[in-house]
């Protein structure tokens, strides 16, 4: 008798859900409705070679489809990078790496200029150092992708969220 309360209560819990409307985060944004609004921002360009693929990152997320959408919203990011040496041996050589990015963004509005949302986010990755000088060149730069993608993520979750409050904050006026 209990497993099959148990099997009816795990098999009825997604209709439950369903019915109340949640939807979870980690959908494509074309299945959510800030789909139309993650379109129209414009990311501004970022300085460096990370800035580079985190500007890249961020456009295909935001328009997957690369449907063209007159931009809205600017996005503008800074980067703030460090890496550290962690593990230093007796010789002063480091022996693992770690790379630390802080992004602070803020999305405004292209015809008023009004913010929208700002804030920082930050990603921390580390990687082995070797002997061997071009390991670590590559090992450092995997930190720094993996860095990249892990902000790319936190910012479209985050944009999601805001821009989906703003549709349900227009709706109920």
């Amino acid at each position: 008798m209990h497993r099959r309360t148990f099997a009816g209560v795990l098999l009825g819990l997604p209709l439950g859900l369903a019915g109340c409307g949640w939807e979870p985060l980690n959908l494509t944004p074309e299945a959510g409705p800030a789909a139309d609004e993650l379109r129209a921002i414009h990311v501004a360009p970022i300085a460096e070679r990370v800035g580079q693929r985190l500007a890249v990152g961020l456009r295909e997320s935001f328009n997957p489809n690369g449907i063209p959408t007159p931009p809205r919203y600017t996005l503008r990011i800074t980067l703030q990078i460090i890496r550290l040496d962690l593990g230093i041996q007796i010789q002063g050589l480091g022996t693992r790496g770690r790379v630390d990015i802080y992004a602070t963004f803020t999305l405004t509005e292209t015809a008023t200029g009004a913010v929208i949302t700002n804030g920082t986010s930050h990603a921390a990755e580390s990687f082995d150092i070797l002997a061997n000088e071009y390991s670590n060149v590559v090992a450092e730069e995997d930190a720094r992708n993996r860095c990249v993608d892990e902000l790319r993520r936190d910012l479209l979750s985050r944009l999601i969220v805001v821009l989906q409050n703003r549709i349900a904050d227009q709706g109920k006026k």
